[in-house]
């Protein structure tokens, strides 16, 4: 299924929920290449003395047919931005500000280079064939650890038999191995710090190593193999620089999610921090733990946030990242004790962050009405806004509301719908269950609910339970119900929108990629209140994706640790297991790349609504893999998802069009 960073409409990657730059006239509805061309902020990285930073800034970039991402130099004094090359990726600042570490794509994969604090005076720093996949400097700012896995084989040197373990996907995808090396900034020199048959790192698990205060250590995550869904067997360990000796840091069985905070020194002293489910079992919230103590289980909020919880020192005390509600909000937490302090508000959502040793932190910050943008937080000072990222001209901006409804247990359950212009009362609504199903849609710009809202549709975004932002519970709630608990909670959203004064109980419609295409499809299997349907990269049959995919574990946090021993559980849960009872027509999209969510399953599904009679579509991207990655493909999914509805009762709105 899903992470957050890919939940959007359709899962296509997060590319059609990122922010639109308006201006003061805000009279022109949105079209589909807006959603794709608005801007996002992706990245902060302060430099040591907080006098300028360094942003990610993302836009769709139709001529070429990709996300173009460049870094632009912010001085927060004065708000000035300076773009950088577009092939200066993922920097990293020297200790003393002096110089930028940079990866760049080269023949053999991503290669060091430096520069000096401006960007400028580029010089190569690695030049062995590995591809670069982490790194971090020293605290003396004479070395670089990195992360580097090997060049990928020719296809001709491939072996044509090969052995498939329990941990490969249908595709057999072969990840690098991933090894430790030590780079000598001045002499650039390298050499490698572990040997052994370990993997340093994975798909699921590449993250920058930690030193340690003293430069002695280095904080690593590794894994039995680069497999991604060796992932859940990882341990975090500490290499000695000096020679290679292992130590683990944890001590005990644990789980962390893919992605999740790696192992962190402390700036000084020997503390050091890292991330694991409180409970140590697999549907758990993920806290911060320090030195082995929990210090955010005063909180009951997952660090994990679907992958996109971040975690930084400033001094002794951690700065973290949690999905508190649907505000994706900036913690400080005091390792000595007391409970976590919420350092930005509930109104909107924290992209990314970056703190100095000073004190300052610099974030994107953005609203449901209001772009992202850089602030600047100073101690005792309110928030600054420092970027005025530029403008698409006299664009409406829709308002969202927070809803909340009771579930039948008794729990609330919110969403966010996002008004329509025009009489509300008769406007079609969209209704997208996300991915996952552990994520949430968080309180940031929504493009594409700009889109269609400023159009007159009603955009519906439930976050039934299992999504994150409610604590340990909503995970739990969903052992072995991934179905019939969820759907009621967005069944229940639905009817509170519509008693609200808000869409049209016969102008219903579902679309949701991931999980969201898995909810979409056991729905319209059980409940016959939608006009159309659209399930992209959807699970149908949990056996079968869980035999298949790149990452089975999301199947045994929900049915245990050996699925296949209950199929009859797995089937029972399986929307293919109530095909024959659906009445909604249905378009299924699918990429043939596609290792999460294998798309076997999705033909067996389409093939089986189709002998029922209902009318059903299926459409196949022959390059896309979890969702589109290219902004054409991600506009050609939307189309044909608008041109469905449309052709089952829905608007004919701009760009609406199914493929010929």
């Amino acid at each position: 299924m899903l992470a957050r960073s890919l939940v959007t409409s359709l899962a296509l990657a997060a590319w059609l929920a990122l922010p639109a730059r308006t201006a003061a006239a805000q009279s022109r509805t949105w079209t589909l290449e807006d959603t794709v061309q608005v801007e996002a902020i992706d990245d902060v990285r302060l430099a040591p003395d907080g006098s300028v930073a360094l942003i990610a800034v993302v836009r769709g970039d139709l001529a070429r047919n990709t996300f173009a991402r460049i870094y632009q130099l912010v001085d927060l004094a004065t708000g000035k931005t300076t773009a950088l090359p577009e092939r200066l990726q993922n920097p990293r600042w020297s200790p003393s500000g002096t110089t930028i570490a940079w990866l760049t794509r080269g023949k053999t994969g991503r290669a060091i280079v430096l520069t000096n604090a401006r960007g400028g005076s580029e010089r190569r720093l690695t030049m062995s064939p590995r591809s670069v996949a982490a790194f971090a400097w020293s605290p003396d700012g004479k070395r670089i650890a990195a992360i580097e896995e090997a060049a990928t084989p020719a296809a001709a040197d491939r072996a044509r038999f090969r052995w498939m373990t329990p941990a490969s996907d249908y595709r057999d995808t072969r990840p690098a191995k991933r090894d430790v090396y030590v780079i000598d900034v001045e002499r650039r020199s390298e050499v490698a710090l572990t040997h052994d048959d370990w993997s340093y790192g994975g798909p699921a698990t590449d993250r920058d190593p930690s030193w340690s205060a003293d430069g002695a250590r280095l904080a690593v995550i590794r894994q039995p193999s680069p497999l991604y869904a060796d992932f859940e067997h990882a341990a975090y360990v500490a290499v000695r620089v000096g020679d290679g000796t292992i130590e683990d840091l944890v001590g005990h069985p644990f789980f962390a999610y893919p992605h999740s905070v790696p192992p962190m020194f402390a700036p000084t002293g020997d503390a050091i921090a890292y991330a694991h489910t409180w409970d140590g079992k697999l549907p758990s919230r993920e806290d911060l733990y320090v030195s082995g103590r929990d210090v955010t289980a005063a909180l009951d909020r997952d660090l994990w946030s679907c992958g996109t919880g971040t975690v930084a020192w400033q001094g002794d005390a951690l700065l973290v990242t949690l999905l508190d509600g649907v505000a994706q909000r900036l913690f400080r937490v005091d390792p000595a004790g007391g409970a976590p302090r919420p350092l930005t508000a509930l109104d909107g959502s924290v992209a990314a962050f970056s703190a100095a040793p000073g004190g300052r932190i610099a974030y994107a910050w953005s609203t449901p009405t209001a772009p992202s943008e850089l602030y600047v937080l100073d101690p005792g000072q309110p928030p600054r806004q420092v970027t005025h990222l530029g403008a698409l001209t006299g664009l409406a901006i829709a308002p969202t509301r927070y809803v909340e409804w009771r579930a039948a247990d008794g729990h609330t359950i919110h969403g966010q719908l996002t008004v329509p212009s025009g009489d509300p009362r008769t406007a079609a609504l969209v209704v997208e269950p996300h991915g996952g199903p552990q994520c949430a849609d968080d309180s940031s710009f929504h493009g594409f609910g700009q889109f269609l809202a400023t159009h007159g549709v009603a955009y519906f975004r439930p976050d039934p339970r299992g999504s994150d932002g409610y604590g340990d519970w909503s995970y739990k709630a969903i052992v072995g119900n991934l179905g019939d608990g969820p759907m009621a909670d967005v069944l229940a959203g639905v009817a509170a929108v519509l008693a609200s004064g808000v869409g049209d109980k016969d102008r219903l419609f579902i679309e949701g990629g991931s999980y969201g295409g898995y909810l979409t499809s056991w729905i319209i299997t059980h409940d016959h209140r939608f006009k159309a349907a659209v399930a992209a990269v959807p699970v149908t049959n949990v056996l079968l994706d869980y035999t298949l995919s790149e990452s089975p574990n999301i199947t045994r946090r929900f049915y245990g640790a050996k699925p296949t021993l209950n199929a009859a559980l797995l089937a029972r849960e399986s929307p293919i297991t109530y095909a024959s009872a659906n009445r909604t027509p249905l378009l299924v999209e699918i990429g043939l790349r596609d290792t999460r969510a294998p798309y076997v399953q999705a033909i067996e599904f389409y093939k089986a609504i189709a002998e029922t009679g209902i009318e059903t579509r299926l459409l196949v991207d022959t390059e896309s893999g979890h969702g589109p990655a290219d902004p054409k493909g991600a506009l050609q999914w939307t189309q044909a998802l608008l041109g469905w509805f449309a052709a089952h009762g829905g608007p004919a709105l701009p760009g609406a069009a199914l493929p010929k």
